[in-house]
């Protein structure tokens, strides 16, 4: 968040001044500036976890459309009958991290990744 240096308050802002600021303030030579910034970590990945990011990306978009109770009790009653092996061999503990797990590899068999 911003740091203030003055008694006042308003003379020296450093940062951002909340966390919704689409940029921020700071110091040179004396002078206060303010530069806007997009803030897209996204653009220096590599191609294999653009790919990660892709599968991640997919797989929270299908389970907010999980919600509904005969979803949630068919999703179990699924976890149960899969003896709670993920279609990628391993073994999970809850419903979510089972289904979450079994989408991000069904994603990544769908699109596999080219150099």
């Amino acid at each position: 968040m911003s740091e203030i240096k003055t008694s006042s308050g308003i003379d020296e802002i450093r940062g951002k001044t909340d966390g919704r600021s689409r940029g921020y303030f700071y110091m040179r030579n004396g002078k206060q500036f303010y530069r806007e910034r997009d803030e897209d970590y996204q653009k220096n990945q590599s191609p294999r976890q653009k790919w990660n990011s892709a599968a991640f990306k997919y797989a929270n978009s299908q389970l907010k459309l999980l919600t509904s109770p005969e979803a949630k009790a068919q999703l179990a009653a699924d976890f149960e009958a899969a003896n709670h092996i993920a279609s990628n061999g391993k073994t999970y503990t809850t419903v979510r991290s089972w289904k979450y797990n079994s989408l991000i590899h069904d994603y990544k068999q769908a699109h596999p990744f080219v150099q």
